[in-house]
């Protein structure tokens, strides 16, 4: 029985207002969102498998904030180690061809961090591919990139849930920090119910939303029981098994 399984990986970054300050010096005209500027302040990993018959699984939520890490390099360090540890399980992300991956290897370039194999430049590689980006797969040949929030409204996910997910500004408290912990997961989460719509669209055999989204939300809440939006999360998976008991056995 084949399984596949997959790093949901989200991070949250800031801009450096001193590289961009130094940048300004050079050239006045210098873009503020240039991804040079930006640093990684956190980052999270959830794993998730699902086999030939639909069936799914979670492993760990793994995160890192500069709050415990100290800085930006050891929380990269840490999100390296930890893939590399994994090195033959792809990492999945949203527009992160475009976003997360350019900072992760501007971090493993200034930072001397070899990158591990999943984020490698390894032109002619064979085998199955060692990074999926969720939004590329959505774009195909068009021209049209969707935001995953959009993505997650359309899959019926409460709204009170993906209003969490827009991006935030660097903590200042710890209780702050706390929060940017518990968003960067949240994030990956979301994506993996994403990813789990994406499947059943290609034609997953047995996989289906309702008892796949409970068994991802359990998952997570299994191994983050103080997570900020424990309570959301659970009345969603009781929302979805209502639903699903109701397709099970109509009335």
């Amino acid at each position: 029985m084949k399984t596949n399984t997959y790093l949901a990986l989200d991070l949250e970054m800031y801009w450096d207002e001193h590289l961009y300050e130094a940048h300004r010096t050079m050239d006045p005209k210098s873009n503020r969102r240039a991804t040079a500027v930006k640093r990684v302040m956190a980052a999270s990993v959830f794993e998730f498998s699902v086999d030939s018959e639909g069936r799914v699984a979670t492993g760990e939520v793994a995160s890192w904030t500069e709050h415990g890490w100290g800085d930006e390099q050891a929380v990269v360090a840490q999100l390296f180690d930890y893939l590399r540890a994994r090195a033959d399980t792809p990492v999945l992300t949203f527009g992160g061809l475009a976003t997360d991956i350019p900072v992760l290897v501007l971090a493993s370039m200034a930072h001397g961090l070899p990158l591990p194999p999943q984020l490698l430049d390894q032109p002619g590689r064979k085998g199955p591919r060692p990074h999926l980006d969720l939004a590329l797969l959505l774009k195909g040949g068009g021209r049209t990139w969707s935001h995953l929030s959009q993505v997650l409204l359309r899959l019926d996910i409460p709204e009170e849930l993906v209003a969490a997910k827009p991006s935030v500004s660097r903590p200042k408290r710890d209780a702050e920090w706390a929060s940017l912990r518990d968003h960067v997961e949240l994030d990956c989460l979301l994506l993996s119910l994403a990813m789990v719509g994406w499947l059943i669209a290609q034609g997953h055999d047995g996989l289906r939303f309702k008892p796949a989204a409970i068994a991802l939300i359990s998952g997570f809440l299994r191994r983050r029981s103080d997570h900020a939006l424990v309570p959301l999360l659970a009345d969603y998976a009781i929302e979805l098994e209502n639903g699903f008991r109701e397709l099970v056995i109509p009335s």
